[in-house]
């Protein structure tokens, strides 16, 4: 029983009067399990802020057709922790939209420049090559074309895949075009150097030919007009003679038929000579058309003394240039019309 009575006083305890001196506080604060998931959450909060504040900053507006731009503050979880990723706007995650291909304009200019020198070029080509192959006249027309169009065909399927890689198809392509180009061009070198041979070769044996039957002609004239000045001289030696011997009457018959027989001559002695002069005014007319072919190659006479070479040199590399410029200027510009 006493010892329930002492239990009893050690447990109560005074209860504290105005005048008793208050008790100490207890420096030890109970802990809140709230409290760390409020700070992370603050400074999450301050943490987005600024980085949404520095994004606007930096990046340029949107565009004005674009959708509203979403909040890029993600909200905490249930404990209070953030994800450890900001999701971005939609239009931004969004594929770029599509646009269709503006279509392929082709300059119709270009183009009909391209095919004129195509067509000029083509032309010189084959016919040169039916020179080359005269057993061979409509094939090597059939050849020359088809090879022209598969040119030109395949600069335009060049000219319009340009972004492809050379390596392949275009390569190949590439390749055919230059040995067809070279092929055009020995075509062309060939008929532009025949139809200067020709037309050279055609005037001097006309002017020849000419000059040959006028000089054929001239000879037998003069030869004409020489024996009747022979002729002419004997009788007028006979009438001198007979002159000299006395004056008979058989020579003064002599000398009458002789001088009869001398005006027939010489009649026919001035018609030789009209003849003649007429045969020499022709072969002064053959003369000057071998001048005027000549005179066809005046400009280019100018220019091999300008350069100091022979006439027939600077022809060659003259229509060499012109063979090898035909072609590569059509295929330029058709690859320039042609081109995306």
């Amino acid at each position: 029983m006493q010892a329930d009575t002492d239990a009893t006083a050690d447990n109560v305890r005074p209860f504290p009067t105005a005048g008793s001196e208050p008790q100490p506080r207890s420096k030890q604060r109970s802990k809140d399990p709230r409290a760390a998931a409020r700070q992370a959450k603050k400074r999450s909060k301050i943490k987005a802020s600024r980085d949404a504040k520095v994004a606007n900053d930096a990046s340029p507006p949107p565009p004005a057709d674009a959708p509203p731009i979403a909040s890029t503050v993600v909200p905490a979880t249930s404990d209070g922790v953030m994800p450890s990723r900001e999701t971005l706007p939609k239009w931004r995650s969004m594929a770029p939209p599509k646009r269709e291909a503006a279509p392929h304009h082709i300059d119709r200019m270009t183009l009909l420049a391209a095919l004129a020198l195509a067509s000029v070029s083509a032309g010189f080509s084959i016919y040169g090559f039916t020179s080359i192959f005269v057993g061979a006249f409509w094939p090597v027309i059939g050849m020359g074309v088809a090879l022209e169009l598969g040119k030109l065909r395949a600069v335009t399927w060049i000219g319009r895949h340009s972004s492809t890689p050379w390596r392949g198809l275009k390569g190949a392509l590439a390749i055919l075009v230059a040995v067809l180009m070279v092929l055009n061009a020995v075509g062309c070198y060939g008929f532009l150097a025949k139809a200067h041979i020709g037309h050279q070769v055609e005037g001097e044996a006309v002017a020849a030919g000419r000059a040959a039957d006028v000089e054929g002609r001239i000879s037998i004239q003069a030869g004409a007009v020489a024996d009747l000045d022979r002729r002419i001289r004997q009788i007028d030696t006979a009438i001198e003679t007979a002159t000299q011997r006395g004056r008979t009457n058989a020579a003064m018959q002599l000398a009458a038929d002789q001088r009869r027989n001398r005006t027939e001559l010489a009649t026919q002695r001035d018609r030789a000579n009209k003849a003649l002069a007429e045969l020499k005014i022709e072969k002064a007319k053959v003369d000057g058309d071998r001048r005027v072919a000549e005179a066809d190659l005046g400009p280019v006479r100018y220019l091999a003394a300008l350069l100091g070479a022979g006439d027939q040199d600077v022809l060659r590399w003259f229509i060499l240039i012109i063979a090898l410029l035909l072609d590569p200027a059509a295929v330029l510009l058709l690859l320039a019309a042609t081109r995306r």
